[in-house]
């Protein structure tokens, strides 16, 4: 994925949790000290996902992209405690950094969970999950790619369901359903509702491969709302 445009990102960017404008395409495999497969997580909060993950996952890389400057050093410094050396936490705006973080089919992976369903009408257009993000991930995610997405808002899965699967991502359910099987790393919320026997919702899907050319579609997923329990 090094190009003659790739560079590693610099020490200080990583230290302060953001990529710099200088840092396009960063070398990850320079930053990372070595080759394995790397996966993104957008929006980890505390982390407690993105630490398990790569803790039980060592051979894989894993970028998260967090906006909150605390959780970000948060996460940094619990993983240095547990030494994992294969996670990198990045402070920003997924939307934003995406276009200049990976390369076409870069990612083995995308996680996203339990985004804010961001209620108000005005605020609609600040939803994470919508056909912008799916539509760039069918570039950025390899052939075979996977998206892993979990919410506890039956209407944003259902959402989800929908503008994955008519971006081009193959529905690993069959079409139009919830993923059942259960994960393998459970987040901090889903061990809570464990308890608490708040239904989680959970979908995940396959890049088939690139688009052939540019993708036409209309649905955004950013128009419903329903109501989230505590």
């Amino acid at each position: 994925m090094a190009g003659k445009d790739a560079r590693a990102l610099d020490p200080a960017s990583l230290a302060h949790g953001c990529a710099l404008p200088s840092d396009a395409f960063p070398d990850w495999e320079v930053c990372f000290g070595r080759k394995a497969p790397l996966e993104l997580e957008i929006g980890p909060g505390h982390g407690h996902f993105a630490l398990d993950h790569a803790a039980q996952n060592r051979s894989l890389d894993l970028v998260c992209i967090e906006t909150r400057r605390a959780d970000c050093d948060l996460i940094r410094e619990r993983a240095r405690e547990r030494g994992l050396a294969n996670l990198v936490v990045l402070q920003g705006d997924a939307k934003l950094l995406l276009p200049r973080l990976f390369a076409p089919g870069a990612l083995s992976g995308l996680h996203v969970q339990f985004p804010d369903p961001w209620w108000k009408k005005r605020h609609r257009k600040r939803r994470m999950v919508d056909v912008e993000l799916a539509v760039r991930m069918r570039t950025l995610l390899k052939q075979g790619g996977i998206v892993d997405f979990r919410t506890d808002v039956p209407a944003y899965a259902q959402a989800a369901v929908e503008v994955w699967e008519e971006t081009g991502f193959e529905n690993a359910a069959g079409k139009g359903k919830l993923w059942t099987e259960a994960p393998a790393v459970l987040s901090t919320r889903e061990r809570r509702y464990l308890q608490t026997g708040q239904p989680v919702f959970r979908a995940r899907f396959m890049n088939p491969g690139p688009p052939a050319g540019e993708l036409a579609v209309e649905a955004t997923g950013r128009e419903w709302t329903d109501v989230r329990r505590k």
